[in-house]
């Protein structure tokens, strides 16, 4: 605002500078015209020193920011940092200092141009078993709004590079040290994100920061231990789909076993049944016979010409 004051007083003061001009080409100025314009001079002066005041005194926050206010006099803060919008805030009395309290994003990368640093910027760390790894990571942050004034007074607007940095290469140092390189890489990431997410999460805390998320986006090992690894899973999907194979025989054996205890018990009942029933067997063989005999009664020791039996009756 203070700007555009500014350049309003400075439009009329060369408005009115060149009437006075005109009018010297014209033939110059009496004493009275004189006088008058001592007299303007002066108010166009005092209207410039009003307008750059009030223009210094209107300040603009915008959304997703906060301003805070430092008292040169008192050498205080004010209670609240200055919310989105227009505000007074009397010139040469207050030290002000905008910050963005939206969410940050700060990455370390060892592809040139990706993260916050230019070129190779990734994190070189040691595993438990004395591998050296390279590190991409994200880190997602903002600043704690109610904690404004602290953050300005202790660390200022060079947070990033006071704070973020050394604690995100702190935190993930120490966090892999931990773990072997192998499962680093594989399955204990998930572990190593929680972790990781603790440590940077009490370290933001302490200064004023709120931590959202960690993404640990590419872990580079040595190309031997990555060839390892991969033969390693490969390795094991084998020996699943051999366990798969195994199980599926297993239970296909285990249903024909079902399938024929089950028939040996349906036998063993009919045996059972003929065994206390004979005289079924030689009714179901007469049975099968022919269907016009009616009925067969003999001795149990004469043959029977069945054939011969059959023509007599016809």
């Amino acid at each position: 605002m203070g700007p555009l004051f500014t350049m309003i007083a400075i439009v009329i003061g060369a408005i009115i500078l060149g009437n006075y001009a005109k009018k010297m080409s014209d033939g110059g100025f009496t004493k009275s015209e004189i006088a008058r314009m001592r007299s303007m001079a002066t108010g166009l002066i005092l209207l410039v020193i009003v307008l750059a005041f009030i223009g210094n005194s209107v300040v603009t926050v915008d959304v997703g920011k906060r301003m805070v206010l430092f008292n040169r006099f008192s050498k205080t803060f004010a209670a609240e940092p200055i919310a989105p919008g227009w505000t007074i805030v009397m010139p040469g009395i207050y030290e002000r200092k905008t910050y963005d309290v939206q969410t940050q994003v700060y990455t370390m990368s060892g592809v040139s141009n990706e993260g916050d640093k230019s070129g190779d910027d990734a994190i070189t760390v040691r595993s438990s078993d004395g591998l050296e790894m390279d590190i991409d990571l994200t880190v997602q942050f903002k600043l704690d709004d109610r904690q404004l004034n602290e953050l300005h007074g202790q660390i200022g607007d060079d947070y990033r590079g006071k704070i973020v940095r050394p604690a995100v290469r702190e935190s993930i140092r120490n966090v892999f040290a931990m773990h072997e390189a192998t499962a680093a890489y594989s399955t204990e990431r998930d572990q190593i994100k929680q972790e990781l997410q603790s440590r940077l999460e009490s370290v933001l805390t302490r200064n004023y920061m709120i931590l959202e998320d960690v993404r640990i986006r590419n872990i580079a090992l040595p190309p031997t231990v990555a060839q390892a690894i991969e033969e390693k899973k490969a390795a094991q999907q084998d020996a699943e789909r051999m366990e798969y194979t195994l199980q599926k025989a297993e239970q296909e054996k285990k249903q024909v076993l079902i399938e024929a205890n089950a028939q040996a018990e349906k036998i063993q009942v009919l045996n059972d049944a003929l065994s206390s029933n004979p005289l079924y067997l030689k009714w179901l063989a007469i049975d099968k016979l022919n269907e016009n005999i009616r009925l067969v009664v003999t001795d149990g020791n004469t043959l029977l010409n069945l054939d011969a039996l059959d023509s007599t009756s016809q």
